[in-house]
């Protein structure tokens, strides 16, 4: 009885390595980009950054506009995340507006700006700078001063899964 036992649990640890270990070690990278981009969520929230949700729903996996790329190869698994939006990399980073152009568009009833190319009415676009407000950076050092935590998390809950 005792020998079966110890058959089991033997089968089990060879169930984890190659293939179980590359699903382990893909399970955590998803977490910790799951965790990223609810980080640049509410950093974009608490920011109370001005957007019409096209940039935050950019940042929700499964939108058009998220960036979400697997590499795997036989050393590492690297998952790019982000957004498509190039506003997004504008507002984090900060832009200037070199020369005054008409910007299309028209305001709501809640007293934001809507940009529609085929509007006739809308606004004139001073030169001037934006501060790069820094929301993706500050996402990722939380999640980094997290990292280790969360990667101890999720290797328990993925080793115990496997040796179910």
């Amino acid at each position: 009885m005792t020998v079966h036992d110890f058959d089991g649990l033997a089968r089990r640890f060879r169930r984890i390595t190659d293939e179980g270990m590359e699903r382990i070690l893909r399970n955590i990278a998803e977490a910790a980009g799951e965790t990223l981009l609810n980080l640049i969520i509410d950093e974009i929230d608490r920011q109370n950054l001005i957007d019409t949700g096209a940039m935050w729903q950019s940042f929700s996996r499964g939108d058009n506009n998220n960036v979400w790329e697997w590499d795997v190869d036989r050393n590492a698994i690297t998952l790019g995340l982000g957004s498509n939006l190039p506003y997004a990399q504008l507002v984090n980073d900060g832009y200037t507006i070199e020369k005054k152009h008409f910007v299309p568009g028209y305001w709501n009833g809640g007293g934001s700006f809507v940009y529609d190319p085929s509007a006739k009415t809308g606004f004139m676009a001073k030169p001037r700078s934006f501060i790069g407000r820094h929301y993706f950076d500050i996402a990722v050092e939380h999640l980094e001063g997290g990292m280790n935590q969360l990667i101890m998390r999720r290797l328990e809950v993925e080793l115990e899964r496997m040796l179910r």
